[in-house]
């Protein structure tokens, strides 16, 4: 969320494992090209998580939370899931879906 608000592209995209599963099974190189172009546009982002809810399951953990997303253009609430792997001593994003 950090990242998202600051514009920090490389930093956002940094967290995604790179066997990251593209929702909508898209390519790696489109998906990234896609969210670049959103997180680059003109304009302040704010993103906001709240009521975080973590389990975990060997080197995988899911994690359940409110999103608050805000643009120029876009306000948005969802609950979203992301589903982390531990790799190289870091915690990246492994898959990542709207809802519960």
């Amino acid at each position: 969320a950090g990242a998202w608000s600051r514009k920090d592209v490389k930093g956002y995209l940094n967290h995604y494992a790179g066997n990251f599963q593209v929702p909508g099974g898209g390519s790696r190189q489109a998906w990234e090209k896609e969210r670049s172009a959103r997180i680059d546009k003109p304009g302040k982002i704010q993103v906001q998580v709240e009521d975080i809810k973590v389990s975990m399951n060997g080197d995988k953990a899911t994690v359940r939370f409110k999103q608050h997303y805000k643009s120029a253009t876009l306000s948005s609430s969802a609950s979203k899931t992301l589903v982390f792997t531990k790799s190289g001593g870091k915690w990246l994003i492994l898959q990542e879906k709207v809802g519960g």
